[in-house]
């Protein structure tokens, strides 16, 4: 079984919840990784994802273990351990949910090279509201300790190695858009925004159901797994666990229940504002003043 349904999104775009609600039919199915990066792994070396921990599993091990463990985000390599995560879903429907897939430039072409009759469907959000929202995650999980203008400008100088840049390339859409309704054409191609998807959920779920071809009453949308968007209250502390690999482990290592008793200890509600100089500087590099 191989995957032929591509969720195509921002990070940060809500992703993670759209996912729960398609993988809730059960005509739709989502692997136990939800973000494999088979098709965009070469915009990550090797070296990088060891150093910076971006694996949540390792793929071959996974695989040799014949492990089904749900986790979010590792880069898959070889064709073989990719195809593993789909060999236990019998659905019509088979997701792979990447987000790297939609500002990687051979991304689309790889995918339909690899699966011709494939859908797409293509997630984006308010550019700035997404970038913001990014860098708050990268501060909750550790990836910087940096100040919102020192990432803008690092990136805009082409200082942070291409796959973390987060901030700026991730909210640039226009380009990426127009290549995947180039590639996959009207039939297999669908675009919707955060924006529509959070504020009219029957509609968007609706029109999905619609491009699939499925029954639009199937869907459960009391599946709720948005992405924490809480602070760390130990900066310091917290971007040690990170660079170190311990956060990961113990990712992978600690129950749930454990996990969610610790973040209540961990995190606090992010109370941080965005200076409107700030957010000007951000307009500014993305091209929308």
């Amino acid at each position: 079984m191989k995957p032929n349904l591509f969720l195509v999104a921002a990070p940060r775009s809500g992703s993670t919840q759209l996912a729960a609600w398609l993988s809730s039919h059960p005509d739709v199915g989502l692997p136990p990784i939800k973000e494999p990066n088979y098709f965009s792994q070469h915009e990550f070396p090797a070296d990088y994802v060891a150093q910076h921990h971006l694996n949540d599993v390792d793929p071959a091990r996974y695989v040799a273990r014949r492990s089904t463990k749900v986790m979010q985000f590792a880069i898959f390599r070889e064709r073989t351990q990719y195809e593993y995560l789909f060999q236990g879903l019998t659905s019509r429907w088979r997701m792979d949910a990447s987000t790297t897939y939609l500002h990687c430039p051979e991304a689309a072409q790889n995918i339909r090279d690899y699966a011709p009759d494939a859908k797409v469907i293509l997630l984006t959000r308010d550019p700035v509201a997404r970038a913001l929202s990014h860098y708050r995650l990268a501060t909750r999980t550790g990836r910087t300790t940096r100040s919102l203008r020192q990432e803008i400008e690092a990136e805009a100088n082409g200082e942070t190695p291409l796959p973390g840049r987060f901030l700026l390339r991730q909210s640039r859409y226009d380009a990426a858009v127009a290549q995947y309704r180039r590639v996959f054409g009207p039939d297999n191609f669908l675009e919707i925004s955060f924006e529509n998807m959070i504020g009219t959920i029957d509609v968007t779920l609706a029109r999905i159901a619609a491009f699939l071809e499925v029954d639009p009453n199937r869907f459960d949308v009391s599946a709720d797994e948005q992405n924490a968007g809480d602070a760390p209250r130990f900066k310091t502390l917290n971007a040690f666990l990170m660079s170190s690999g311990v956060k990961t482990h113990l990712r992978q290592l600690l129950p749930v229940r454990v996990k969610r008793k610790l973040k209540a200890i961990y995190f606090k509600p992010n109370t941080e504002r965005v200076s409107d100089a700030d957010k000007a500087l951000l307009r500014h590099h993305l091209g929308l003043e």
